[in-house]
């Protein structure tokens, strides 16, 4: 199911599930021009600001599935090589249920576009503009109703 899943990436990668990550060193490293962090240093990664980088994404803002749908090589998302989102943690302190939770989004996802019609609130259009708050929210919150279809093969 690349369409699901290109929807989720693109969803995580806008809004993460946390905005923050941190690490403490567990020895002296050193980087590059001769930069030395000292253990028990604890590095903030701000997980957020990775997602929305145009050195990384072209066209950052924009929530675009194509750009997860039509790549030669997969998303690397729990930072195994390349490190573009990190949503789930990275490396060894990556969540370790974070493939049942991409298989669990992915089947919500498809079930809500599957078997059900989307409408907005009469006279409303969908705003998706921002606000931000502890997290980002809508500015305008989305209100709608959510009709069931008709399955196929189903009686009555």
């Amino acid at each position: 199911m690349p369409c699901p899943k290109a929807l989720v990436l693109e969803g995580l990668r806008h809004h993460p599930s946390a905005h923050f990550l941190f690490h403490e060193v567990t020895k002296d490293v050193l980087i590059s021009n001769n930069f030395l962090v000292p253990k028990k240093v604890i590095i903030v990664f701000f997980i957020e600001e990775m997602g929305l980088d145009s050195k990384i994404w072209e066209n950052p803002l924009a929530f675009k599935l194509e750009r997860l749908l039509y790549r030669k090589e997969e998303v690397d998302f729990i930072g195994r090589k390349d490190i573009k989102m990190i949503p789930f943690g990275a490396g060894m302190r990556v969540c370790p249920t974070h493939t049942l939770v991409m298989l669990h989004l992915k089947y919500f996802i498809a079930n809500l576009a599957g078997f059900s019609k989307w409408k907005a609130k009469d006279g409303d259009d969908v705003d998706l503009s921002q606000k931000k708050e502890f997290t980002f929210v809508m500015k305008n919150p989305l209100q709608g109703f959510i009709y069931s279809k008709p399955r196929q093969g189903r009686a009555g």
